[in-house]
């Protein structure tokens, strides 16, 4: 089998999808993890067979004029791949930019897993700029939709993430979340005669942390304060529960900045498409998330066979998901030395076993 038969058969489980499109979404796959970018152009190269570049460039065009990725779909075959057990922690963030005048922003919800994030579900927005309760909620919302069952052990969000009838909807639906506050958010002091900017709420010197236990009104919500001081100004979060263990957790928002990077620079260079359909490019991530999920999932493997050395700042001298991605980009590279470890790729990757063939 060629390292895109063993793609087709397991796309086969989730999608139903004739061969032909189940053939280019593997091609696709495997083009991001040799090429690492999603232009058209270097992907059509990577096509098997003997077709011109140009043929198999339409064959793309068409792909992506024609798929329908069902989301419910998509988003659980992402998380049957790389989710962990148990309660899930999520973090929401956008990342943005510009192609000429037309603007890129897309919205995110991803899972946080051992310092990475995986993107679950994602909304293509129509402007710059930050995202609208509504369109936060909507999101959330078709997250439960797929997942009713799932356990959520906290939501992160960064300080774009405000307003009183968004606040209302995370406590008002039980959402466990760890926001970060705006500098001028305004809050009762511990007599509840006054409002001050919640920065004022806290007396901490440089390294301190404090968490007050008993809830504030924020936004029309009872919810806890925790800060912590590291440079001029606190950082101040809001929780609905657990106040003392907020920063710590907060901090693990960092994750989705990690997927943010491997998805462009550090990675696929997603800001390298050419692509100005929204619709065109959230099909685009979706084969760009099996890649992802693919080449971190190979990176954890390889760390827990032989760990990554640590650079004298205690950092790794190649991220987990740097190291999975360089070992698929050379395999496939060379697929009839590696034929094995392809098989043991797609292995890790579905968690199954082949019955290869002699």
């Amino acid at each position: 089998m060629e390292p895109a038969d063993l793609l087709i058969t397991q796309f086969r489980t989730y999608l139903n999808w004739n061969k032909c499109r189940l053939s280019v979404l593997a091609y696709l796959v495997l083009g991001l993890l040799q090429k690492q970018t999603v232009n058209f152009t270097h992907l059509a190269t990577t096509f098997p067979g003997k077709s011109q570049t140009a043929s198999c460039y339409r064959r793309i065009q068409r792909f992506f004029l024609e798929v329908v990725f069902e989301e419910a779909v998509t988003a659980r075959m992402i998380a049957g791949l790389l989710a962990p057990e148990g309660k899930w922690q999520l973090s929401m963030d956008r990342t943005n930019w510009m192609f000429g005048i037309f603007k890129i922003n897309i919205l995110f919800l991803a899972i946080n897993y051992k310092g990475m994030a995986i993107p679950i579900l994602w909304t293509l927005l129509p402007k710059k700029g930050c995202s609208n309760t509504t369109e936060r909620i909507e999101l959330l919302q078709r997250f439960q939709k797929i997942f009713p069952e799932q356990a959520i052990q906290r939501l992160l969000m960064d300080r774009e993430f405000k307003g009183k009838r968004w606040l209302k909807f995370l406590v008002h639906g039980n959402w466990p979340f760890w926001g970060l506050s705006q500098v001028g958010t305004l809050v009762p002091n511990k007599h509840q005669n006054r409002l001050l900017p919640v920065t004022r709420i806290f007396s901490l010197t440089t390294g301190e942390t404090m968490a007050i236990r008993q809830p504030r009104k924020v936004w029309g919500q009872m919810v806890y304060l925790a800060a912590s001081k590291k440079g001029n100004d606190p950082m101040v979060v809001i929780c609905n529960a657990e106040p003392w263990r907020a920063i710590e957790d907060y901090l693990q928002r960092w994750q989705i900045e990690t997927m943010f990077q491997a998805m462009k620079g550090r990675g696929f260079n997603l800001e390298e498409t050419h692509l100005k359909d929204r619709d065109k490019i959230s099909k685009l991530l979706c084969a760009l998330a099996l890649a992802f999920c693919w080449a971190y999932k190979t990176g954890d493997w390889i760390n827990d066979a032989t760990p990554i050395k640590l650079k004298s700042h205690g950092r790794k001298a190649q991220s987990i998901f740097r190291a999975g991605l360089d070992y698929l980009a050379r395999i496939l590279h060379h697929v009839d030395t590696w034929l094995e470890e392809i098989y043991g790729a797609v292995e890790l990757l579905f968690e199954v076993r082949w019955e290869k063939a002699s």
